[in-house]
């Protein structure tokens, strides 16, 4: 049976929120050292039995990666890959949540939301650099709307970063973004809070774009529309 993207990511996001809020540094360095696994079986809303399973690995630099598993309870209902949520806990205690990325049938939705553009930066590539540690590089052809590319007067301006023409990119600057979303066909979409849509299509002989942040997450847009992925 199919896992369930929606109950599945609900289930792993809620238990993983009640999981940071009361974990100590020193109580999974113990579970991560053990290798000391916790799980429990849930009812999702779809009426569904579901099993959650919750782990500890090294993330590097003394932090530790807080994993939440869930998948089908029977196992010949079982998917391949369950859905994971993460999150990463440094030595003080601060939690980050790197996993914020979300996977759909046919795009990642990026942890980006609520990031403003602090720089736009131009060379051989448009380069928006953002305050949550992130930043996104587009090198190939871009198209930048007031609204959606596909609404009657969107009145869509050509981006050329490969010879700097990109002066109307300059209005991004200290717009908050509320959508970053990498489609699975190699395309991507960026919404801010200003009503400005950025949107890049692959491209067939070079990498069209790609992002790096929060944390190690990395996004590349390789030649063709394959995405490569590094977490």
């Amino acid at each position: 049976m199919k896992l369930s993207e929606k109950t599945a990511a609900r289930i792993a996001e809620e238990h993983l929120d009640r999981w940071r809020r009361v974990a100590r540094y020193d109580e999974l360095a113990v579970m991560e050292e053990n290798g000391d696994k916790d799980w429990k079986n849930v009812t999702g809303e779809d009426g569904q039995e579901y099993k959650v399973l919750a782990y500890v690995l090294p993330h590097g630099d003394e932090t530790l990666r807080m994993v939440v598993s869930v998948n089908h309870l029977r196992k010949d209902y079982a998917a391949a890959d369950p859905l994971i949520r993460e999150a990463i806990m440094r030595t003080d205690g601060i939690v980050t949540t790197s996993a914020d990325l979300t996977e759909l049938e046919d795009r990642w939705i990026l942890p980006c939301r609520g990031m403003q553009v602090v720089q736009v930066r131009v060379s051989y590539q448009l380069t928006l650099l953002l305050d949550g540690d992130a930043q996104v590089n587009i090198e190939s052809a871009a198209t930048l709307t007031r609204g959606p590319l596909s609404a009657p007067d969107a009145e869509p301006v050509q981006l050329a970063p490969e010879r700097q023409e990109v002066a109307p990119a300059l209005v991004l600057f200290g717009a908050t973004l509320v959508s970053s979303v990498a489609f699975k066909s190699g395309a991507l979409r960026l919404v801010f809070d200003t009503g400005m849509h950025l949107n890049v299509k692959p491209d067939s002989q070079y990498e069209a774009w790609s992002t790096c942040g929060p944390d190690d997450l990395r996004f590349v847009c390789l030649p063709g529309g394959e995405l490569s992925i590094f977490r």
